[in-house]
Parts: C-alpha cells; sequence; structure tokens
C-alpha cells in the first residue's frame, strides 16, 4: 500500500519516496503554452506548493520523475532556470525584516546557479536575477511565487504593515514587465486575489485563472480520483467502519467533498482525506488546522448573521477587491475556503454564482466555533449540550426542546446579547446544525419568507421567529401568509411553530 503524502509538498520526494500522488500533470500543458503571466488562488491546504514544485521539476527537464504520468509523453520538454520563491516560508514580520529575507533568498538562488546580482537596490534583486540568468544560459527564465499574498494576509489588523508589504512586493515584481522578452513562464498562487490588482500593477498582462473553465479541477480530488487513487485506504476504512464501500464513500462526501470553482464540478479537500485516511475518524481536519480567529472577528461584527453568508449570490468581480483596505466577507469567506460556488447561471449575459459552505466539516466547525464564541463556551460543551435536540423535535417533545434550547442561550453572557431578531435567529440556525438537524433559512414562497423550516420523514416544521414580541405574532404570520400552503401536498404531519426571543425568555406557540 502506498503512503499517504501528508505534509508532503515536495514533488521530488513524493515520486521517489513511492507515496500516492494524484496525477493533475495534464493540466500543465494548457497552462504554460497559453499564459506567460498566470495567477491562480485557492484556499490553504490544497495543493498549491505541491503543484508549484510540479512545475519547478517540469521546468527543470526532470522527466523521469514523471514516468507514468499524462505529462511523460508530452512533446514539449525543455529545461529552463527556475527562481521559486515561497512566501509562506518567509519572515515577514516586518518590512524591514520582510525585505532582508526576501534578498536573502534571491542571494541564494544566484549562489546556487553560480550568478552575480546587481545589490545596489533591493527592489531589483529580482530582475537582476532574472537578467543575469538568462546571460548565463542563454535561456528564458522561469518564476514560481508561492503565497503571494502571505506577507499581506498575515497582517489584516495591522493596515499599515499590510499596506508597507504590499509596497515592498510591488516593487520588486514592476521591474519584470520590462523583461517580457527573457522571461519563459511566471506563476503565481496563494488564498486571496484581494490582494492581486495593487500587488501585480505593474504587470498588467498577468492572467487571472482563478475560475477558469480549464482549471476547476486542478486543485482537489474529484470523486473518480479518489476512489481510484485511494482504493486500498478505502478498503481499510470499510473494514474499520463495518460498512459498504457505498456507504463509506457516501460519508466521505458529506464531510469533505462540495468545493467548486465553477458550479459543476465538485471536489474533496485534500488534506481533510488524507487526514481521514491516515486517522479512520470522520473530523474536521481542515477548519483545526488553521485558526479563523479573524474570521469569527467579522462575523460578529455582523452580529453574528449567519442568514446572510450562506445561499448568498455573487458574480465574478464580487470576488475582486483593490487593495488592502476593508474587503466584504463574502468575498473573504469564498476565498479562503468557507464558502463555495455551489451553483451557477447566467442573467442578461452576466455570470451569477450561488455560494454556500462547501460540506458538513466546515458548516459544523464555523457555526460551533461561532456558537461557543458568542456564549462564551467551550464548543465540545455546546455539541454536548444539543445532542438531546433532535430526538425532542422527532418526538414531538417541544417542551423538551424548548428547555434544552433555553439552557444553551442561558450560556449567553447578558453583554453579548444583541437585541435584534437576525441574532436569535443566526444562533437557532447554528444550533439546528450541531444538533444535525437540517434546517432551511429564509424559504421563498410567492408572499414571503419563512424564517425556517425542519422536515423529517413523517413531519414538517415551520417556524417564525420575532424578538421582543409574542410568540402569537409569529404563528399568525405563518397562517396569515399561508407558509404551510407549499408542504401541504407532501403528505407529511405540518406543526406550526411560532418562537419568541427576548433578553430573559424564550416562548413558544404551536398549532
Amino acid at each position: 500500500m502506498k503512503s499517504l503524502p501528508i505534509g508532503i509538498q515536495d514533488f521530488a520526494k513524493l515520486r521517489g519516496d513511492n507515496y500516492i500522488y494524484v496525477d493533475k500533470t495534464s493540466f500543465i500543458p494548457s497552462l504554460i503554452e497559453n499564459y506567460s503571466y498566470a495567477f491562480i488562488s485557492r484556499p490553504r491546504r490544497f495543493g498549491k506548493s505541491l503543484f508549484i514544485s510540479t512545475l519547478e521539476e517540469f521546468f527543470k527537464g526532470n522527466r523521469e520523475l514523471f514516468k507514468g504520468l499524462a505529462l511523460y509523453d508530452y512533446a514539449g520538454w525543455n529545461s529552463y532556470p527556475v527562481i521559486r520563491l515561497d512566501f509562506s516560508t518567509t519572515d515577514n514580520s516586518t518590512p524591514s525584516v520582510l525585505e532582508d529575507s526576501i534578498s536573502e533568498k534571491i542571494v541564494t538562488i544566484a549562489g546556487e546557479y553560480g550568478v552575480s546580482i546587481d545589490t545596489s537596490v533591493r527592489s531589483l534583486y529580482l530582475a537582476s536575477l532574472v537578467e543575469s540568468l538568462y546571460g548565463k544560459f542563454n535561456k528564458r527564465v522561469v518564476i514560481l511565487i508561492d503565497e503571494y499574498d502571505k506577507p499581506i494576509t498575515d497582517h489584516f489588523n495591522d493596515q499599515e504593515k499590510a499596506d508597507s508589504n504590499r509596497d515592498i512586493l510591488r516593487n520588486l515584481y514592476s521591474p519584470l514587465k520590462g523583461l517580457d522578452g527573457i522571461i519563459r513562464f511566471a506563476f503565481f498562487t496563494g488564498v486571496s486575489k484581494f490582494a492581486k490588482l495593487s500587488l501585480f500593477s505593474g504587470l498588467n498582462q498577468i492572467s487571472d485563472v482563478t475560475l477558469d473553465s480549464k482549471f476547476t479541477t486542478l486543485f482537489g480530488y474529484s470523486q473518480e480520483e479518489l476512489e481510484s487513487s485511494f482504493r486500498e485506504h478505502i478498503a481499510r476504512s470499510t473494514e474499520k467502519f463495518t460498512v459498504s464501500e457505498e456507504l463509506l464513500l457516501q460519508e466521505m462526501k458529506l464531510w469533505y467533498n462540495g468545493y467548486s470553482w465553477d458550479g459543476n464540478n465538485f471536489l474533496y479537500n485534500p488534506f481533510s482525506v488524507l487526514n481521514f485516511f491516515s486517522d479512520s475518524n470522520f473530523r474536521n481536519y481542515w477548519f483545526t488546522s488553521g485558526s479563523p480567529n479573524f474570521l469569527i472577528r467579522l462575523i460578529a461584527a455582523k452580529n453574528y448573521d449567519v442568514s446572510s453568508i450562506q445561499n448568498t449570490l455573487a458574480v465574478e468581480t464580487s470576488f475582486d477587491n483593490i487593495g488592502t483596505g476593508p474587503v466584504s466577507l463574502i468575498n473573504l469567506l469564498f476565498q479562503t475556503g468557507y464558502l463555495t460556488i455551489k451553483s451557477g447561471y447566467l442573467d442578461n449575459f452576466r455570470q451569477v454564482y450561488r455560494l454556500d459552505f462547501p460540506n458538513f466539516e466546515v458548516k459544523d466547525s464555523l457555526y460551533s466555533y461561532l456558537f461557543a464564541d458568542a456564549s462564551t463556551t467551550d464548543s465540545d460543551f455546546v455539541t454536548a449540550g444539543i445532542s438531546t435536540l433532535r430526538n425532542a423535535l422527532l418526538n414531538e417533545d417541544l417542551p423538551a426542546f424548548l428547555a434544552i434550547l433555553k439552557s444553551l442561550f442561558a450560556q449567553i453572557p447578558s453583554n453579548l446579547h444583541i437585541p435584534q431578531e437576525k441574532f436569535y435567529h443566526s444562533l437557532f440556525i447554528m444550533i439546528m446544525y450541531m444538533s444535525r438537524i437540517q434546517m432551511e433559512s429564509e424559504v421563498s414562497t410567492n408572499i414571503g419568507r419563512i424564517d425556517g423550516v425542519i422536515e423529517f420523514v413523517d413531519k414538517i416544521y415551520i417556524i417564525e421567529f420575532k424578538y421582543d414580541l409574542p410568540a402569537e405574532d409569529g404563528l399568525k404570520q405563518i397562517r396569515n401568509k399561508k407558509y404551510y400552503e407549499k408542504y401541504i401536498s407532501s403528505g407529511k404531519k405540518l406543526i406550526l411553530l411560532g418562537v419568541s426571543f427576548t433578553r430573559e425568555e424564550i416562548t413558544f406557540v404551536v398549532e
């Protein structure tokens, strides 16, 4: 059984040490033949560094590493001098330290190739290295930049430092504009797009292929790739869980699939898949591998209104943001992988996307984290406290349901209560999801929107929330607007539920 490449970002090591490799090399010809300068953004831990390493070995002409892969028989094999800069390993704690770290890396690369560079002006180090390499080898130069935006995104909360680091990087790249004739290919990866436009203003020929249909499956595992490349690990997991392969794959899809950059092709998170097969447990691997504190603060600033971040619409320009200033929450959630494209359609020749959480791992983790933040309660305690809610609803034991709900809301300190219906509505949504209760929120009807719909095999709850108003008002709204009509044909029992929140109390009426 081949080893799982957890944490392996070096293509030569991966190929030489018998690790599993999901072949993505077929994308390389299209990328390098159609673009001179290309940029792509993907969430963290999605294989960007491994792909950069793959490109490096390809451009260096190390063909034997590709034996048995799609690129091995490519007719355009050649070798070029390669400059690879990885900003995930660059110290960016201060602007001056960033400059020092970049300069050291470039000087090191120059030494490895046995060339000298002009060190009189730091912003010209990279351009000078390109010229020196071309002068020595008489071959155009390849530039590979990994995590281009990290010196900026590491300082979300320090605008001045982010701006200074951006200026350093912009000054580094700008001189490349005059060297087009000696640059074979330049490729930039990162998590965000919002730094791109301001960073590469001097490189006006750079192509953003983030949403390009040719590359939507470049990162992540497709269903076919999962089943063909991890056949033995799938078999081992079915034995561990004592379930059929069909059931295991169905659960894996629920937890780790769902990422898409076109709304048609849906992909698995590679980091979570690899860790699942290694650990043989369904856990939130990707979410817990990086702290989302800055996102939690942004969502908290919007009164924890989760209904505004799920099932939302966006156009392609929604994903661009110039500069290092404030960026929209939806944009940031999409770029960092907490939202993804679920579908798309044309509206008057304009592409529109519907965004939502990619899968159970992300939604469950984010909701648990948010509720724990709002209630200042440990997320494990929250999860344990809501484990009985589902049974209460299944058994139509609404007094028990209300008692559990009250105990959870009691965890929220009085100073954190926000006197708005959306705040309580959002917390209710989080609790339902963490209870494994599938609830549709803001469901459209021909005369309004239903706050919440919970559907079981034999019954449907139709819920309307009110803040600081009688619960009867919620029930009256359901009746008056006939929210129940669209569900009559289901043949299921319909339960109408008005819920009222105040700072001190939760009440309900049912029909």
